[in-house]
């Protein structure tokens, strides 16, 4: 009794800090398990009208994940674009990246246009814990998101509404 008390004392503190911070992009070991978005909370299951990426989108993507690793931007969720940190109240956030990437700007590019033909937004994100940021993804329905997440080896996708990691079985590496 006294362990399962503990362990919903700890939920509850977890969801609080979560609902309050926004940092719902790390999961149980306190890795980043995916980031964030605009805000919305998002509907529907795509977006048709993105800005498509290109061959330097990728250049593009490194140096404000650069700029996100410096001490003046903690832990959360942000906006690519604005660099503006991001919260959503619904759906689920997924990335394509793994341990030991290297892609080319053809294929990177070609890897972000699909995401961003699912994602609710259109947008690229990126999620910041223990200092470590990579680019992300708001897909508004878990059957999508958990399909990525399982095609690109990922550990967990991101639940922003219950605020907690969901498991695709992945390793997280390429």
């Amino acid at each position: 009794m006294n362990e399962e008390l503990e362990l919903l004392k700890q939920k509850t503190i977890t969801l609080t800090v979560c609902e309050v911070r926004y940092n719902h992009n790390h999961g149980k070991d306190g890795r980043f398990t995916s980031g964030g978005g605009s805000g919305s909370g998002g509907s529907g299951s795509g977006n048709a009208s993105y800005k498509k990426a290109d061959a330097g989108t990728q250049l593009a993507h490194q140096k404000a994940i650069a700029k996100l690793n410096g001490s003046e931007y903690e832990d959360g969720t942000y906006n690519l674009d604005t660099l503006t940190q991001v919260s959503y109240s619904k759906g689920y956030q997924v990335t394509f990246c793994q341990i030991g990437d290297n892609y080319s700007d053809a294929e990177y590019a070609d890897k972000v246009n699909e995401f961003l033909g699912v994602s609710s937004d259109g947008a690229s994100s990126a999620g910041k814990f223990g200092g470590t940021p990579e680019v992300s993804f708001h897909v508004a329905d878990r059957a999508t998101a958990e399909r990525l997440g399982r095609k690109y080896n990922q550990i967990s996708i991101w639940d922003w509404e219950n605020c907690e990691e969901i498991s695709t079985g992945g390793s997280g590496r390429r």
